[in-house]
């Protein structure tokens, strides 16, 4: 793999605004610059490191590699994190959640050497989410570039957190060899299969487990944000959220609210105003507060402030964070030098000041993952044939493209005669009308109508003659799209398997080799 184009963001995009103006400064702490990252290193540390490092420590368990065990000793020493999470997908499920450990790594990386001082990576695995529907399932293409889901289908209902979740290992085996069904044999199919075979039974588990394998070996620290010892220790925290959870709603909304000004949306949409989940008889549920009692929104279930704040005490496990106090839980447990997250994690951070604020907590940087997409010599050389530039493709899409080539392809006359015949038949049937006859009148006009319906579908017919006949090409531009551009970016959609089964196991260590300091432009690699 080698870098082959940067892509800018387009001027007046978000991500183009947060780097390059000062349009967000009022809802970030910190600038993304090198003086911002040498004032967030000074920040006091918050005293929880030795306790964390215990617990992350514990999570990982025996596959502990000597990366791993240096950088959990300089947690305990007191050094920043570089982090960033996602939900728990199916074989991991989709790329980018690969390319966030990506970013991390190579932030840590560049951070260590630019402070002089470790910095060190970890990987917040959401398991406390209970939404299994956006997490059950993976993208995969077949040989011809056709994208197919594979789903897990799971032969109970989840209501708990995906962490909880054990795994049916029929239903398990049988996306697994959906998958690869897809995929096609390469050298580095068996390998694969059967590291994806061989994994835990619960659902987080088995996602740790592809990770740990694949990026132990750099360090990086992995912890489920549902693991019992963690969340023992938020537990004062947990009290503190829920004490003052007036408070942080209405610094939420707040700071929502001005934050919608520059961006004319809101990411974050709830109406809790409590921002805690309860575990209540096997569901998730979140707590609402009607000026009373504390509501649990799927069972109607009310409880006071003291049964739920003696939860907290004995139980913590049972409660977690929403996505407005998640961040804020994540601040004061690491001693954070910088969040990594996509654009809409960012907007939404973004949308939390006031709460950072009011816990008297200054938020780490904020920081755009690297987004990344793979490009094989074939698709060069395909779009290469069509001139389509990746500049092209990524701003407007295919369509222009496809459009551009089927016109070269059509006899420009046969549209200007059709359209001809159609005006003198128009100019014939005005002189009927001009007759004076009311009914003859009527009927010209529906006649016109009927032609002008059968001039259209002539015109249609012959373009769908034209791409009939040229199906191999459009073919191409069908691959160019799902490969490369698919719902605007490859890593929204392509599943790491994918590149890995071409590329053999170790892929993304290459890809890491191919970074010596962080980009904030869309990178595309090409294979060698």
């Amino acid at each position: 793999m080698k870098q082959f184009k940067k892509i800018e963001d387009g001027k007046g995009s978000f991500i183009d605004r947060l780097i390059h103006t000062e349009d967000f400064k009022p809802f970030y702490h910190y600038a993304l610059n090198e003086s911002g990252f040498k004032e967030r290193n000074d920040v006091a540390r918050n005293g929880l490191e030795s306790h964390l490092g215990d617990v992350i420590q514990s999570y990982i368990g025996e596959d502990i590699s000597d990366a791993q065990q240096n950088n959990i000793e300089a947690l305990k020493s007191g050094h920043q994190v570089v982090i960033g999470g996602q939900q728990a997908g199916l074989f991991v499920s989709p790329l980018y959640t690969i390319h966030k450990i990506i970013s991390i790594i190579v932030m840590a990386k560049e951070q260590s050497l630019k402070l002089n001082i470790p910095v060190i990576p970890v990987f917040w695995i959401a398991g406390e989410d209970h939404d299994f529907d956006e997490v059950n399932h993976a993208n995969v293409y077949d040989e011809n570039s056709i994208i197919h889901r594979v789903k897990y289908y799971s032969k109970q209902e989840v209501t708990d957190s995906v962490s909880n979740v054990q795994i049916d290992r029929d239903a398990y085996i049988t996306a697994l060899n959906k998958m690869f069904s897809l995929l096609g044999e390469t050298e580095h199919t068996k390998l694969i299969y059967q590291k994806l075979r061989d994994i835990p039974d619960y659902w987080t588990d088995h996602f740790k487990s592809i990770l740990q394998m694949l990026f132990k070996s750099h360090g990086v620290l992995f912890i489920d944000s549902q693991y019992k010892p963690l969340r023992a220790l938020e537990r004062d925290i947990l009290k503190w959220q829920f004490e003052h959870h007036e408070a942080i709603d209405t610094a939420f909304r707040n700071g929502q609210n001005a934050f919608e000004q520059l961006t004319s949306e809101r990411q974050i949409i709830t109406d809790t105003n409590v921002h805690l989940f309860l575990q209540y008889d096997g569901m998730r549920q979140l707590l609402k507060f009607d000026g009373n009692k504390y509501i649990l929104t799927k069972s109607g279930v009310a409880l006071s402030k003291e049964e739920v704040l003696e939860i907290i005490e004995h139980e913590p496990e049972r409660i977690s964070n929403n996505v407005v106090t998640r961040p804020l839980m994540q601040e004061s447990v690491f001693n954070t030098l910088a969040f990594i997250g996509g654009p809409s994690e960012i907007k939404y951070w973004g949308e939390l000041t006031q709460v950072f604020e009011y816990a008297q907590i200054k938020m780490p940087l904020v920081v755009p993952r690297m987004r990344i997409t793979y490009m094989t010599q074939e698709l060069k050389k395909i779009m290469s044939r069509y001139d389509i530039s990746l500049e092209g493709l990524f701003a407007n899409g295919i369509d222009e493209y496809v459009d551009s080539f089927l016109k070269t392809k059509e006899n420009y006359m046969v549209e200007q005669e059709i359209r001809a015949i159609e005006t003198q038949l128009e100019a014939s049937y005005e002189s009927l009308m001009q007759l004076g006859d009311d009914a003859l009148a009527y009927i010209a006009k529906s006649n016109v109508a009927h032609h002008k319906v059968q001039f259209d579908y002539m015109l249609e017919a012959y373009r769908k003659e034209i791409k009939r006949k040229y199906t191999s090409e459009l073919k191409h531009f069908t691959k160019i799209k799902n490969e490369l551009n698919p719902d605007g970016l490859q890593e929204r959609v392509m599943h790491p398997v994918q590149i890995m089964n071409r590329y053999g196991i170790h892929i993304f260590d290459d890809v890491l080799n191919v970074f010596d300091q962080y980009q904030y432009d869309h990178i595309i690699l090409l294979s060698n």
